[in-house]
């Protein structure tokens, strides 16, 4: 099972399947990701334009939807 990882996405780059993707995790549970910085993924396999969210080989990312 993947570990479900909420995101925020930096607007300067693109999300595309079969390319890595730029995000600034928010709860990633690796020991080697700070939750600090943007952070490059492994190559996307599937995304969803409409709610943000993507899969990489080892992680779902959800983007975290902005209170307004």
């Amino acid at each position: 099972m993947k570990p479900v990882v909420k995101y925020k996405h930096d607007l300067n780059n693109f999300i595309q399947v079969g390319m890595s993707a730029y995000v600034f995790p928010l709860n990633h549970p690796s020991k080697y990701v700070s939750n600090q910085f943007l952070v490059k993924t492994s190559n996307v396999i599937s995304f969803d334009k409409e709610t943000g969210n993507f899969e990489t080989m080892n992680t779902i990312y959800e983007l975290e939807k902005e209170n307004k």
